[in-house]
């Protein structure tokens, strides 16, 4: 059994007390500073990344901006946003060890970059619905999030296939999903493509979890690992295709209610699911 004060052999965190969120982040920051430290190729492949992700989110920013005559504020929101992404990022870096086997890893590697490439480009989604003409916008955003969108089976399946499959990979796909998901659905919205019903049905599916771990903290007996469920696996493909389906449907003049409400009942019953598995993953019966 890993010990409490060990910021990465746990993997997610199944000790049977579990650290408060300061304190949990306050580690994990330590433990990455030790990494980083230890590791001339961890950061190496880490600046690799960061610089990509840099170059995107500001890039996107003032492409944004420009298009809506607000250069220094896409600016401005470009680079915020390349902060807080890279030094959450950052704090991930105690979790590169193999899974399951722990063994560390000294680079962030290809799956993990692709997952960072999605965090980066996040904000930039909303950026380019809320900053250009309402025509234009539309049009950038579907060509914009359609492939980071795409992204998210990428990562996996590279991870799977050529390695390496690590414990920060199995923790930052499902927290990237609720960042990419949630932030496309405001944008999605912004330009008319969802009504405000389902953008907060794909946002509640994310925020519930995340809302109610903060609320039931005080009566966890464990940490739960933040690995996916099948349900939440088909709710996320669901949540892309509905939004990709609903943006068509909008610009080809389609009745797109018809589609909304369709997958509306799909994605309110994947999202039960889900919530029911979190929950016996959360409080496991009692032997």
């Amino acid at each position: 059994m890993p010990r409490e004060s060990d910021p990465g052999q746990s993997g997610l965190g199944q000790d049977p007390v579990p650290l408060g969120p300061l304190a949990a982040t306050g580690q994990l920051l330590a433990g990455a500073a030790e990494r980083w430290r230890s590791s001339n190729s961890l950061r190496l492949s880490f600046g690799l990344w960061g610089g990509v992700g840099l170059l995107l989110t500001l890039g996107a920013g003032v492409s944004a901006g420009v298009l809506g005559g607000r250069a220094l504020q896409g600016l401005f929101a470009g680079a915020a946003w390349w902060i807080v992404t890279t030094v959450c990022l950052f704090a991930g870096i105690s979790l590169l060890r193999r899974y399951p086997d722990q063994t560390p890893v000294d680079r962030f590697g290809i799956p993990n970059g692709l997952t960072a490439i999605r965090a980066y480009l996040s904000l930039p989604v909303v950026l380019f619905a809320a900053m250009p003409p309402l025509g234009l916008a539309r049009v950038l955003l579907l060509l914009i999030a359609a492939p980071i969108a795409g992204l998210d089976a990428a990562d996996g399946f590279i991870a799977r296939r050529a390695g390496p499959l690590t414990v920060l990979g199995r923790a930052i796909d499902p927290i990237m999903d609720t960042v990419f998901f949630s932030l496309a659905a405001v944008a999605c919205l912004m330009v008319g493509f969802i009504p405000l019903w389902l953008a907060v049905l794909v946002m509640a599916r994310y925020g519930l979890p995340a809302l109610g771990f903060l609320l039931l903290y005080p009566r966890l007996r464990h940490r739960p690992a933040l690995v996916a469920t099948p349900f939440g696996k088909l709710n996320t493909f669901a949540s892309a295709v509905a939004l990709a389906s609903s943006s068509l449907l909008v610009l080809a003049g389609g009745p797109a209610w018809q589609a909304d409400i369709g997958f509306g009942v799909l994605l309110a019953a994947t999202a039960v699911g889900h919530f029911a598995i979190l929950w016996r993953r959360t409080f496991p019966p009692r032997s």
